[in-house]
């Protein structure tokens, strides 16, 4: 599992580290903190963040709007403006990008972390794409390309998807298991399968669906992933055996 990479770009040095103080505490990871566009751009092409806080108001001429243009040019990533300024000629400039969020200092840790959330929601919204980053309902479980935040308690976990070693239904909950740590999240096996779009998730239960990639062995009754047997359902047994070419 990786951690939540966020990038931040402002200019008051003791704002920028009380802003990483508060996202290290929630759990996320701070990549970089820089105060020019310059600075910030380099940043980005090197870290690939997965979202950036941005002031509006930086060093030089250069704002934190332009270097909104400039990051979606390089990779399309969800950006959130902090600001001290709510005037409407600022908050119309900033419309005209697409911020996934924003932010009027001073703020609180929850608001950020609120913000975050919603930030994540929104960009995947705004990129419905079959391929591309989506939010489905809930909000607890986010795609992007071969990885997926789960959602928590406050933060988001980056897991990838072949980490994944299986999912498990429980009541109106999924849990989903890899080898460091399980997690619970309320949504149906049916639509954490359909987020997950992998063929090598395949279901062998109603209530289970393993990563095939992580088979240690198989009957036909029973699939066994590091170390934990798993019921293949009487009506699951072909999807099972599909996934491999007997001859």
């Amino acid at each position: 599992m990786e951690s939540f990479k966020i990038q931040i770009v402002e200019d008051e040095l003791l704002v920028a580290q009380d802003l990483a103080a508060r996202l290290r505490q929630a759990g996320y990871e701070v990549v970089s903190i820089t105060d020019n566009m310059d600075d910030a751009v380099t940043s980005f092409k090197e870290q690939l963040p997965d979202l950036v806080l941005l002031d509006i108001s930086i060093k030089g001429k250069r704002t934190g709007i332009d270097i909104a243009h400039a990051i979606t040019e390089i990779q399309p990533t969800p950006f959130i403006y902090i600001t001290a300024h709510a005037d409407a000629m600022t908050v119309n400039s900033a419309k005209e990008t697409f911020p996934a969020a924003y932010i009027i200092k001073p703020f609180t840790t929850n608001s950020l972390l609120v913000s975050i959330e919603l930030a994540l929601h929104n960009f995947a919204y705004q990129n419905e794409e079959p391929e591309q980053e989506k939010m489905q309902d809930g909000g607890n479980i986010y795609l992007k390309q071969n990885h997926v935040f789960i959602k928590d308690g406050h933060k988001f976990i980056k897991i990838l998807l072949n980490d994944i070693l299986y999912i498990s239904a429980e009541d109106n909950y999924v849990r989903i298991v890899t080898e460091e740590k399980s997690f619970l999240l309320r949504k149906t096996l049916t639509k954490t399968i359909d987020i997950l779009k992998r063929n090598f998730f395949v279901r062998i239960h109603r209530s289970h669906c393993v990563n095939a990639n992580h088979i240690d062995s198989f009957t036909e009754n029973e699939v066994t992933i590091n170390g934990q047997t798993i019921p293949v359902g009487r009506n699951y047994k072909d999807e099972l055996t599909g996934i491999f070419k007997f001859k």
